[in-house]
């Protein structure tokens, strides 16, 4: 009795179940590329119709598929010869360098910080009281060394007076206010001085590595500033050289006339007006930048394209505090706990390009306290918010920045 083989009921061939695992994996087969296929397929038919194919080297090779040894091999020939390729059309950074110079684009060097002092006297009958210019005022443990600029006279009978000064090392300096209260070399009448400001200026040497990068952005750009990273690449790199912060605003109008309310104020910078952009800029700390770089933005904008109208604006900050109540890990020394939180509160809303317009919400605020190492959890009450303050969200325009003031924390048992 002969043995009855179960009928082949799949009529696919190669090419159909191929098209149909591609299809499965990396998605449907549309027309688009079936088409292509077939165009590039009838250009191959013509070029063996009319002989156009070069002989095989290897004729007995007639299996092409990835997984053949041979098709392997050449895959990973051809992956070395791209690769050194690429190695050889590398441009060597001596030559960049050199290119770089063409456009007159050298390193920066690194510039001082300057800051104003402010000096205290005890006034003398009929005179006036004279610092020297290039007089030396320091911190309490000599680490920053400022030079006053110019001669002071403090004429009877003030007490007080002010003279801007410059550190006579270059380089970054960001110290704190009332840090640099020793003078040097004591001056007669003179019972105090101190800088009633934070420092944030100065820069250091710029490298090679942020000169390429800084020449490639030009490059870019040339000297036409077209889109928003244009105007924010040349005013961070080339004004405030690298460091502070920019933000710009295509299509927004600044508005600060007199009278208005805040809610006036920033429904009229929140309208887009096309052929309008706002420009805020700052230290890294906040603070407002000099008049000398105001001016050199205002003249550098004007390599902008078209008819623009530009408005440059200093920070806007909306302050909030913190208040809550939390409990502690049992083991957990209290003071470094509190220490702890206040930190990352501060360290997330600091001052930083990302934090433009980001709302001050209980939901992030909450999150950032109990998160915190060593904190178990918030206390609150029952007909209470969870945190005391703030009490509800805050929505900040694009433009403004949270600003925490103050955090006050207490450990409940």
């Amino acid at each position: 009795m002969a043995l009855l083989l179960p009928p082949d009921l799949d009529i696919r061939d190669a090419e159909q179940i191929a098209a149909q695992v591609i299809a499965r994996v990396s998605g449907p087969r549309d027309l688009a590329r079936i088409d292509s296929q077939i165009l590039e397929l009838r250009a191959e038919r013509l070029l063996v119709e009319t002989g156009g194919l070069p002989a095989p080297v290897c004729p007995e090779l007639t299996n092409a598929n990835p997984s053949s040894p041979h098709t392997v091999l050449l895959e990973a020939q051809g992956w070395l010869l791209a690769f050194l390729a690429r190695r050889i059309n590398k441009l060597p950074e001596r030559d960049q360098i050199e290119f770089h110079r063409l456009f007159g684009i050298e390193l920066h060097e690194a510039t001082a910080a300057t800051t104003t002092l402010t000096f205290t006297v005890t006034p003398v009958l009929d005179t006036d009281i004279v610092i020297p210019a290039g007089t030396q005022v320091t911190t309490s443990d000599s680490a920053y060394i400022f030079e006053t600029d110019e001669e002071l006279i403090v004429p009877y009978p003030e007490t007080e007076a002010s003279v801007a000064a410059t550190r006579a090392i270059a380089g970054r300096v960001l110290l704190g206010t009332g840090t640099l209260i020793a003078l040097e070399d004591p001056i007669a009448f003179v019972t105090g001085v101190t800088n009633a400001s934070p420092i944030d200026s100065g820069s250091e040497a710029e490298t090679v590595e942020q000169a390429l990068a800084r020449a490639r952005n030009y490059q870019r750009r040339a000297e036409r500033l077209v889109s928003a990273k244009d105007v924010e690449d040349f005013v961070f790199e080339e004004v405030m050289l690298g460091t502070g912060i920019v933000k710009v605003f295509p299509f927004v109008r600044a508005v600060q006339e007199e009278g208005l309310t805040d809610e006036e104020i920033a429904a009229a910078f929140a309208e887009r007006l096309a052929g309008h952009s706002t420009i805020v800029v700052m230290t890294s700390s906040g603070d407002p930048v000099s008049a000398e770089l105001k001016a050199a933005i205002s003249e550098g904008v004007g390599q902008l394209i078209g008819s623009q109208w530009v408005y440059l604006l200093d920070p806007q900050f909306v302050e909030f505090s913190v208040d809550a109540d939390i409990k502690v890990e049992s083991i957990a020394p209290q003071a470094a706990i509190v220490a702890a939180v206040e930190s990352s509160l501060r360290a997330f809303y600091a001052t930083k390009k990302g934090n433009f317009g980001r709302r001050i919400l209980r939901s992030e605020i909450i999150a950032v306290i109990e998160g915190t190492p060593g904190v178990d959890r918030i206390v609150s009450d029952d007909d209470g918010p969870i945190v005391n303050s703030p009490a509800v969200d805050v929505v900040l325009a694009p433009y403004q920045l949270p600003k925490l003031v103050d955090v006050a924390l207490t450990v409940v048992p």
